[in-house]
């Protein structure tokens, strides 16, 4: 083969790709999408619990929504030390398409004022992960981190930061942790179809029974 025809082969078959990733991509914002327009409209289904598994230091509040019997998102709030995780994952036909980690670390440190004073400030510095995924297969991976402190008067919104590609060494960690808790739900869950719109779940220690409650 002759090497223009070379060259020719390989920048159609670098297009193509590059194309079909936009397609997945787009496809990906589309259910995403779907999902919020879901959760802001309380059309979801919701069962509150707690992680419960050999990690005792993720223990925190884990709601699994349902739009009839389908599981479409999965939030996992726990905080570690002076850092706050919330992991969030996006599912369509029992497969994660989307996993956001927003880790949110609060400290105090000294600002220097005029004369040469100091000051104590607190500072909240927010770091995400996110991954994109397509049956099974990573496509993308982002991150982004911004800083605000109790003396700024304008604060950093997230949706003003800039997503970064970055290395995705990560993302086998959303993977295993989205078995996990699809396990564990399946498992405290018989049948999703039969769950009013939001339920809670609840230990009476005196009597050691679950007891729910229904949310009207």
């Amino acid at each position: 083969m002759k090497p223009v025809l070379v060259v020719i082969t390989l920048l159609t078959t670098l297009f193509s790709l590059a194309q079909d990733k936009d397609e997945i991509l787009s496809d990906i914002e589309n259910k995403y999408q779907v999902i919020n327009e879901f959760m802001s409209t309380d059309a979801l289904r919701q069962y509150h619990t707690e992680y419960k598994y050999s990690d005792t230091s993720k223990k925190g509040p884990l709601t699994f929504y349902y739009n009839g019997n389908e599981l479409k998102y999965i939030l996992h709030i726990y905080v570690w030390g002076h850092i706050t995780y919330r992991d969030e994952f996006y599912i369509w036909d029992d497969q994660l398409f989307f996993q956001n980690t927003t880790h949110t670390i609060r400290y105090k440190d000294y600002r220097k004022k005029r004369f040469g004073k100091r000051t104590i400030e607190n500072i909240t510095l927010t770091l995400t992960d996110k991954f994109y995924f397509k049956e099974g297969k990573l496509i993308k991976c982002e991150f982004k981190n911004y800083q605000n402190s109790s003396t700024t008067l304008k604060k950093i919104r997230a949706n003003q930061m800039k997503d970064i590609s970055t290395a995705c060494d990560k993302a086998n960690n959303a993977l295993e942790k989205f078995e996990i808790l699809k396990k564990f739900q399946e498992k405290e869950i018989k049948n999703s179809r039969d769950l009013p719109r939001s339920i809670s779940k609840t230990f009476e220690p005196e009597f050691n029974q679950t007891v729910y409650e229904e949310d009207n």
